[in-house]
């Protein structure tokens, strides 16, 4: 597999949540393999073993969703000007891991699902009816919103970004439950 030198920005969809995003020289976003699992809130390495086939029937179900497995290798520069490689897949296929995730119920795509929906709907909404689109910092808190609804309804504005990215992102694997899945969650204290 070649590899890709690539633009790295960091995709932040509300303080707290964020993954690492590329752009492909043709203009094409992507995201990487380890952040759209965790995103979802699975393991690290969740989707690499499903386009490996280490998980046959994960890959199965995602290619029956329209999941191209079109995975790309590419190498960018941190924020500490190193170099690093990620397998990246494009946003057609992420969204076909948003369906998966949602469909096994899992939280945290959960809360993405309905954010990004809601984000859409209302953006059509307001053009709809000649108004302006809101401002990105507009879209986050609004994403934010309906994020954190998502995940515990009764008492989300009580609660800070990081205890809605734990409840989120906890993982329902044995492995991973009492925060041994909190590799990711350990970064986001640093954001």
């Amino acid at each position: 597999m070649n590899v890709i030198r690539v633009e790295r920005a960091t995709v932040v969809f509300f303080e707290g949540l964020v993954v690492d995003g590329y752009r492909m020289p043709d203009g094409e976003f992507r995201i990487g393999l380890s952040g759209a699992s965790r995103t979802l809130g699975y393991n690290r390495d969740w989707l690499r073993d499903a386009i490996t086939q280490q998980t046959p029937r994960t890959a199965k179900t995602l290619q029956g969703l329209g999941f191209s497995e079109n995975s790309k290798k590419v190498t960018a520069q941190s924020e500490q000007g190193n170099d690093y490689e990620d397998t990246t897949i494009n946003l057609d296929d992420f969204n076909c891991c948003i369906i998966y995730a949602v469909q096994r119920k899992k939280k945290a795509a959960i809360a993405l699902q309905k954010s990004f929906t809601k984000m859409a709907l209302n953006d059509f909404f307001r053009d709809a009816f000649g108004e302006p689109p809101l401002s990105i910092s507009e879209k986050r808190r609004l994403f934010y919103e309906t994020y954190a609804a998502s995940i515990s309804p009764e008492h989300w504005r009580e609660m800070d970004r990081e205890d809605i990215i734990r409840l989120a992102l906890e993982g329902d694997e044995d492995h991973l439950k009492d925060g041994l899945w909190n590799s990711w969650g350990r970064q986001l204290q640093d954001y």
